[in-house]
């Protein structure tokens, strides 16, 4: 039997100072790292801090979509060599991967890649990943969620600069209450984590969702946790309350990686209110038809991450629709409205299980 692997994700504001990376953070995160190898488990470590590395380097270059780009192919060089480094001085080596989500989804590229993975961990080398950003700039929560799975890990750790998930904003309720467990991810506890983490720099924690979401619908645990709490990695491995812990649930159904990716890279943009014949569809994986759509909620166009409701109900499915709002309403009006696909099977994933 092959040793377990965890997925360790840290963030860019866990690893900076001053906007450099922090020769102290990275070598403290590189020993977790090691200590977690040396006990017979198999760690992958995601993560971010190029961008901001780059930037610091290119000063104003480093600004727009290209000199993200462009920061991120300046800043990747200093930001794996920091980890090589620190895992050297352990007794370990390191092994840099670069890819993104397309490449997950591409079946020539995934298997390629898992092959890869597999023989680095069967080395007991230490993956150290990070998302493509010099092809496009994306998300690495995500990408560390898609490769919990893809490597069918034991655990998903995102660390980073908060304790876990509150049930309101702890910056601004001095009695905010952590969520140290949940059975499985739901659509309330989302809404609820959501709300608190309202103001700047909460599309971090709002990424960290969609991650949770993609590994526990996978059947992977999920946890976010202070990437400074001393010991967080073998403490929540040690089944500590460390942090907020995620359960998959029971029954976990197969998803691919296409789907999970296109479901929840982003938070979604409205909600496509259906017939209750459409959780029939959704049950059995089919196309979710025009004729089947009552009506829409929010603003969204062609591509968006929408969440699929029968009328009164929580969400039954979320991914990206294939019509925008003004279309779907256009159509729904006009009368010869066709049979339209809404949301295709390969792009959207049933929440059925966590209503």
């Amino acid at each position: 039997m092959q040793p377990e692997r965890i997925v360790v994700k840290i963030g860019t504001s866990s690893l900076v100072t001053g906007g450099r990376l922090d020769p102290h953070k990275a070598d403290a995160l590189a020993a977790s790292v090691a200590d977690l190898t040396h006990s017979g488990l198999r760690p992958v470590l995601v993560t971010s801090g190029a961008i901001a590395q780059g930037r610091t380097v290119l000063g104003s270059g480093g600004a727009g979509e290209e000199g993200l780009r462009l920061a991120a192919a300046v800043g990747q060089g200093p930001l794996f060599e920091a980890f090589r480094a620190g895992l050297a001085r352990r007794g370990l080596t390191a092994a840099q991967f670069l890819f993104t989500p397309l490449d997950l989804c591409d079946d020539r590229h995934r298997d390629g890649l898992r092959s890869a993975l597999d023989h680095a961990l069967g080395r007991g080398v230490v993956p150290v990943v990070n998302e493509n950003d010099a092809v496009q700039v994306r998300n690495n929560d995500i990408l560390a969620a898609l490769l919990s799975v893809l490597l069918r890990a034991r655990l998903l750790a995102l660390l980073t600069d908060v304790r876990g998930l509150y049930g309101s904003d702890p910056r601004t309720d001095p009695g905010a209450r952590l969520i140290p467990e949940a059975k499985g991810m739901t659509v309330e506890l989302e809404r609820l984590a959501g709300s608190s983490a309202a103001g700047p720099g909460t599309g971090g924690m709002i990424s960290k969702l969609g991650a949770v979401w993609i590994a526990t619908l996978a059947g992977v645990t999920a946890a976010i946790a202070d990437a400074h709490e001393p010991r967080v990695l073998s403490r929540l491995l040690g089944g500590e309350s460390v942090g907020t812990l995620v359960h998959p649930r029971d029954t976990v159904r197969e998803h691919g990686l296409e789907p999970l990716w296109r479901a929840f890279s982003t938070p979604p943009r409205g909600t496509v209110v259906c017939r209750p014949a459409a959780r029939h569809v959704i049950d059995a994986g089919g196309p979710v038809p025009l004729p089947l759509v009552a009506r829409t909620e929010g603003s969204f166009t062609a591509g968006d991450v929408v969440d699929v409701a029968v009328d009164g109900t929580s969400p039954i499915a979320r991914g990206r629709t294939r019509l925008g709002a003004l279309s779907l309403a256009e159509a729904l009006s006009a009368d010869d409205a066709d049979d339209a696909t809404v949301l295709h099977p390969s792009e959207y994933v049933s929440l059925l299980e966590a209503c």
